[in-house]
């Protein structure tokens, strides 16, 4: 303490119930304890009066630094923090450090799998349209549908939060519709697992009566029966990556960051959740 030095870093994430930010604390975890550095996690549950607590009073001189999955795109509020790296969500306008994965792309390789099967009415469940996750999918989906001259539709649009309830409440809403949409693309894997489960309870079945994709791999994903088409990308390796990053801040090592915003790479898992249109 009289150096000023704790050798604690905190973990900021929304919440511990989805798996990918359990993973991303497993990969930050692996670097600092390497480093002699201890972590501590705390959860936001998406509020920013919480997240506020971080940066501002007597918490933040527990820490040396920050690895943030940010609740609000307000970079003010980090300007003048300790040194922080951001995971997941870029923050638009800033040039803090981050580490994201290529949401567009993600989006663009399900929705020309869904077009390959012979699928036109094709609806989107997705978080809220504030940081990247949000818009770079939305942006993707749309981007697609006009590239393949395919109308687009509000009603297939289901805005809600990254939770499998709204996943749930909104496949729900797709399904009333006088004109339903033959394929569900869940933007997140919450939001998958509450789609399949409502689909489940209407007595449909995935891969012969609705196709149903999402973006992000689960444990759901690989082993309900048929197995769900996904995206898979980076989920320890970012909170490694942000480790790494974090790391080279505190001891002065800013040479090391080749890049100070990381986009790494998707892949397309193909299971068997698409029925092919005649």
């Amino acid at each position: 303490m009289k150096t000023g030095e704790t050798h604690f870093i905190v973990i900021v994430v929304p919440d511990i119930r989805n798996e990918f930010y359990t993973a991303v604390v497993r990969g930050v975890e692996s670097v600092a304890s390497l480093r002699g550095y201890y972590t501590l996690v705390y959860t936001t549950s998406e509020l920013y009066e919480k997240e506020k607590t971080v940066f501002e009073g007597e918490f933040s001189h527990l820490v040396d630094g920050i690895i943030l999955v940010p609740a609000r795109p307000d970079y003010t509020l980090y300007e003048h923090a300790k040194p922080t790296v951001i995971i997941d969500r870029e923050i638009p306008g800033s040039d803090m450090y981050s580490v994201c994965v290529d949401n567009y792309k993600g989006v663009v390789l399900l929705m020309e799998e869904l077009i390959r099967f012979g699928h036109r009415k094709i609806a989107i469940i997705s978080g809220p349209l504030v940081f990247n996750i949000g818009l770079d999918r939305m942006n993707a989906y749309t981007d697609v549908l006009r590239r393949y001259r395919i109308p687009l539709k509000q009603e297939y649009i289901g805005i809600g939060e990254w939770f499998e309830e709204d996943g749930y409440y909104l496949t729900n809403q797709m399904l009333r519709l006088e004109d339903p949409p033959t394929a569900i693309l869940a933007a997140n894997n919450l939001t998958c697992i509450g789609s399949a489960e409502c689909l489940c309870d209407r007595g449909l079945v995935i891969g012969k009566d609705i196709s149903l994709v999402g973006f992000d791999d689960s444990v759901v994903a690989r082993y309900l029966s048929p197995g769900i088409t996904c995206i898979r990308r980076a989920t320890s390796e970012m909170g490694e990556i942000g480790a790494e990053m974090l790391l080279a801040l505190l001891n002065d090592r800013q040479c090391d960051i080749k890049e100070r915003k990381q986009i790494l790479d998707v892949e397309l898992i193909q299971r068997n959740s698409i029925v092919k249109i005649e």
